[in-house]
């Protein structure tokens, strides 16, 4: 697998265009208009593009992409190696050909359904859509009678077929390589900087690629934040790990357009025994997810099974113990950090944030099990990207699902 480069046929195009028309169907739609401007690129699932584009599908014609610009990579030597997947583009104004289009095909007065003003992805609860580019599309059709679809759409695509399944696990094979060359940089002695290179090296070398939040990265003797890293924003001298130190990061390992994601965790020496007991919570919750995973269940049930050793060691989160891949469905967050005496220090303790949603697991579905344990001013999260396939629990990763030691 790591040296193959699968892409998606038009089988699966196919497959993604009719299940979009049947969401259609079940919710009374003549159509659906999808903003692509947002992590998870949503107009990808129609184009298997990450162009960002505005793209109308209905339920008798092949979809349009409304473009800003010409598509010149379609038509140069290097663009002409790939199959796309839509023909019909309209470069200019979008909002302004979208209007058009659609009064063309006889919808202005239809059901539309439409993608981006809300959003499941972190961060974009508020949507992708701007004010102004909103009241724009509304002004040019007026008799349009809007249905926001964007938690049945993105549900709709995160329920990987065949196909995608392939791409997944090659996605999940980059994220350990690059796991690999970030402990290897670890063991070397680098600096933060050069160690987080190194994994993105190793994605992008083996054909991979990555997208915001890039990398999620902490180092230090101790640590209880999860986040960017303030150099990302702030620049700064990178720090160089010491015994006694931990440096981890959350990878985000995407191939074709498929993300996977991997919680790489490394102790520089021997790491002290609240270390080991934290290390201890995050594969008891680990284990006990593999266990319980199964079609049927709800993610809720996934999620309480995984968050029950938090409870009982008296540790907390900073981050979601499981999450869909991509990650539009998130485990309860900062869950009873009152139990760390370390947070003392703090004007106020972080919010606490319920489960996001839920949604009976099927085959098809794929996660991040990311469980991770806080006390006393230190932290530990591993884990990798599982996959519920027709042949049961495919655990994608190994390395990242324990502490380790350099």
């Amino acid at each position: 697998m790591t040296d193959r480069y699968p892409t998606l046929s038009l089988a699966e195009r196919d497959r993604r265009w009719q299940n979009v028309r049947a969401l259609l169907a079940r919710e009374g739609l003549d159509g659906v208009v999808v903003f692509g401007n947002g992590r998870n690129v949503a107009d990808s699932y129609l184009t298997n593009e990450a162009r960002k584009s505005i793209t109308l599908l209905t339920l008798d014609d092949d979809p349009v992409m409304f473009l800003g610009d010409v598509p010149l990579d379609h038509y140069d030597v290097p663009g002409a190696r790939w199959e796309r997947w839509v023909a019909d583009w309209v470069a200019g104004d979008p909002i302004g050909n979208l209007a058009t289009r659609v009064r063309l095909k006889g919808l202005a007065a239809a059901r539309l359904g439409v993608v981006g003003l809300t959003s499941r992805a972190v961060g974009e609860w508020a949507g992708v859509i701007s004010h102004t580019t909103w009241r724009r599309l509304d002004a040019a059709l007026p008799t349009v009678r809007w249905a926001d679809i964007a938690d049945a759409y993105e549900s709709l695509t995160i329920v990987f077929g065949e196909e995608e399944q392939t791409m997944l696990r090659k996605a999940a094979q980059l994220g350990e390589r690059a796991c690999t060359a970030f402990v290897e940089a670890a063991r070397e002695g680098r600096n933060e900087h050069e160690i987080a290179a190194a994994s993105f090296q190793a994605i992008i070398a083996g054909g991979g690629w990555v997208r915001s939040p890039f990398m999620l990265e902490r180092a230090g003797a101790s640590m209880f934040a999860w986040s960017v890293p303030e150099w990302f924003a702030m620049g700064g001298t990178p720090h160089v790990p010491q015994p006694g130190d931990t440096v981890a990061a959350e990878i985000f390992a995407f191939y074709g357009g498929i993300e996977s994601q991997q919680q790489i965790d490394v102790s520089i020496g021997e790491p002290a025994p609240l270390l080991r007991e934290l290390e201890k919570v995050c594969r008891d919750s680990y284990e006990a997810g593999l266990a319980a995973l199964r079609p049927g269940m709800r993610f809720s049930e996934l999620a309480a099974v995984m968050e029950a050793p938090l409870a009982s060691s008296q540790t907390w989160n900073t981050g979601p113990m499981v999450q869909t891949v991509p990650p539009i469905y998130n485990s309860g967050t900062r869950l009873d950090p009152g139990v760390d005496p370390a947070l003392s220090v703090l004007p106020q303790l972080p919010l606490g944030v319920p489960l996001d949603g839920d949604f009976v697991i099927e085959v098809g579905h794929a996660f991040a099990f990311e469980p991770n344990a806080l006390r006393d001013g230190q932290r530990v999260c591993v884990g990798g990207t599982v996959l519920l396939s027709t042949d049961g629990v495919e655990e994608l990763n190994t390395l990242p699902n324990h502490l380790v030691v350099v």
